[in-house]
């Protein structure tokens, strides 16, 4: 049977469909009619008979769930092995099937860390940091930060994924990524430094009310951080610490 190869049209529509996987998302399923759905050029290039196409569909319709972000590093080689298959008639699939089992794991401990412990953190403190100082400015430079990353992974992923096969499991490592959460997550204490420097000079600079809120209420939401209570109930008792200040400055004082 002659090879009928994926083209890099085909890659293209696969990584743009890559963005629309959670357009689907489900309980039962998670991510898998999404994965599904991004197959479908490989579907349509691979087979012509209808049946195979529908076979083909629903073999990768079943359950699925990794980062989104990191969904392009299993569709590449999907690709690459399902070409294969066809290419070396092979008589089972059930190699691939395993092969997105064990992917799911390590991708998704990966794009976890790495994007939502570690970037997007990054990305937002020095957000809300710049919209302090410059107003709505701070959105583009917001989105151009974060998707940058984002971008490259999802477009190095297939190609990288569709490239090396089953062998992109050797570069799936969680300790191959260390440095990169460490970074990271360096990056973000940075940030969220310069996010409360900006946040203490402005609150300084609206009123000395402000400026003692904003002072008081750090010290207060780390020493609960500390005792392990929840992000949510820091926040709720450094703003009720901060109501409290406003309406004590409000009442017994002269506000400058």
């Amino acid at each position: 049977m002659a090879r009928k190869r994926i083209q890099r049209s085909d890659l293209f529509r696969i990584l743009w469909r890559s963005f629309l996987i959670q357009g689907s998302w489900s309980f039962q399923g998670m991510l898998g009619l999404g994965f599904c759905y991004c197959t479908l050029p490989i579907a349509r290039r691979l087979f012509k008979e209808q049946e195979k196409q529908q076979n083909f569909l629903q073999r990768h319709l079943q359950f699925f769930n990794l980062h989104p972000y990191f969904s392009s590093w299993c569709l590449g080689a999907v690709a690459r092995l399902e070409e294969e298959a066809l290419h070396k008639q092979w008589s089972d699939q059930r190699p691939i099937e395993l092969f997105k089992d064990r992917l799911m794991g390590p991708l998704g401990l990966i794009g976890d860390e790495l994007f939502w412990n570690g970037i997007k953190p990054a990305s937002a403190a020095m957000g809300v940091g710049l919209s302090l100082l410059f107003g709505a400015f701070a959105i583009p430079i917001f989105l151009v930060v974060y998707n940058v990353p984002h971008f490259y992974v999802r477009i190095k992923g297939l190609l990288l994924s569709y490239e090396k096969g089953f062998d992109i499991v050797s570069s799936v490592s969680v300790r191959r990524f260390q440095k990169w959460f460490s970074l990271a997550k360096r990056i973000g204490l940075l940030m969220t430094g310069f996010c409360v420097a900006v946040a203490a000079f402005r609150s300084g600079q609206s009123s000395l009310a402000n400026g003692i809120a904003f002072f008081l209420s750090i010290p207060v939401s780390v020493l609960l951080m500390r005792r392990q209570k929840s992000i949510a109930f820091a926040a709720f008792v450094a703003i009720g610490l901060a109501l409290v200040i406003g309406i004590f400055f409000a009442n017994f004082m002269i506000v400058p």
